[in-house]
């Protein structure tokens, strides 16, 4: 659940390795821009995508261990 926003990171090695076009060189190159409306997309973009895994993880643990109880 928590490991998502370590993917981004990861994903800008890669992308930089690789020369692949993706979210994370765009994150870094539109921070030296100073293009926030893009910089405040990818953000929330993450953000989201963060509480979205979070949540789906929790479901998961709710399904396999029937010890925990969502009220």
């Amino acid at each position: 659940g928590m490991e998502i926003p370590l993917l981004l990171g990861g994903a800008v090695v890669t992308e930089q390795v690789f020369s692949w076009p993706g979210l994370g060189l765009l994150m870094i190159k539109s921070i030296a821009a100073r293009d926030y409306p893009v910089v405040l997309g990818i953000t929330v973009l993450v953000a989201v995508a963060v509480l979205v895994f979070n949540i789906i993880t929790d479901l998961i643990y709710g399904l396999l261990d029937p010890r925990i109880r969502y009220d």
